[in-house]
């Protein structure tokens, strides 16, 4: 794209990067290790929300595979949503000849 064209789009590039903020903040997306024994939920800000352990798992011998899980869980909560922001962004500009 001509970079006099972009400039001349930039309000509105400006108003759908404000767009995109906010829908990020509406992602949420959840990682699972062990068979789905853990979960692990994170939101578009790479925060963790939540974290669910099947109560038959929990127990005192199993301390430290589900250390690992959790671990796991977590870590594929968030590049799940890094990949998700990163689709959205590239969707998003794809218009301005950038992303997809």
């Amino acid at each position: 794209m001509n970079p006099f064209e972009l400039l001349k789009n930039m309000n509105e590039i400006k108003s759908q990067a404000e767009a995109m903020k906010a829908k990020i903040a509406t992602i949420r997306c959840t990682g699972y290790a062990g068979g789905n024994m853990v979960q692990a939920v994170a939101n578009g800000n790479m925060e963790i929300e939540s974290i669910t352990i099947d109560p038959e798992f929990a127990k005192a011998e199993n301390a430290q595979l589900l250390e690992v899980m959790v671990t796991s869980a977590v870590n594929t909560a968030l590049k799940n949503v890094k990949d998700r922001i990163q689709e959205e962004a590239g969707a998003a500009m794809a218009p301005y000849g950038f992303g997809q």
